[in-house]
């Protein structure tokens, strides 16, 4: 095996790990979301819980769709790249606006909770937007 062939597998295999470990990460918040709803309602200062089991709906089979196609599919790792990124940043500019316009009353420790979040998710963001320039800079 030539190092180039290593080099670019071994770039292959970070921006796996990366979506990997992002789908792990929505999946569980989704799980977590689904099954703590009132409790983190109550913390984040939601009337009601729905919206939490909602997005948990949506993000456990979105998370382990992404773990799976990842971490099964090496032709499809570039686009399924750009997909999570792109909804990434959605995620994280949706919480600035519901940070910024207070159109949720979120508790203090709700606003926190939303911004470490938001964090995560951006750091998910930047890491895989580096992982897939890396690829693609490999031809």
């Amino acid at each position: 095996m030539s190092s180039v062939t290593t080099m670019t597998n071994s770039k292959l295999q970070f921006l796996r790990r990366v979506l990997q470990a992002n789908g792990l990460f929505c999946a569980v918040s989704g799980l977590l979301a689904i099954v703590a709803a009132g409790p983190l309602a109550t913390f984040l200062g939601l009337a009601e819980p729905l919206i939490l089991v909602v997005t948990g709906i949506i993000l456990v089979p979105y998370g382990l769709a992404l773990f799976w196609i990842v971490s099964s599919r090496d032709s499809l790792l570039g686009q399924v790249a750009v997909v999570a990124i792109v909804l990434d940043i959605a995620w994280v500019l949706g919480s600035i606006v519901l940070l910024l316009t207070n159109w949720v009353p979120f508790t203090t420790g709700g606003k926190w909770a939303v911004a470490i979040v938001a964090l995560i998710v951006a750091d998910f963001a930047g890491t895989q937007i580096y992982a897939l320039n890396r690829v693609r800079q490999e031809g």
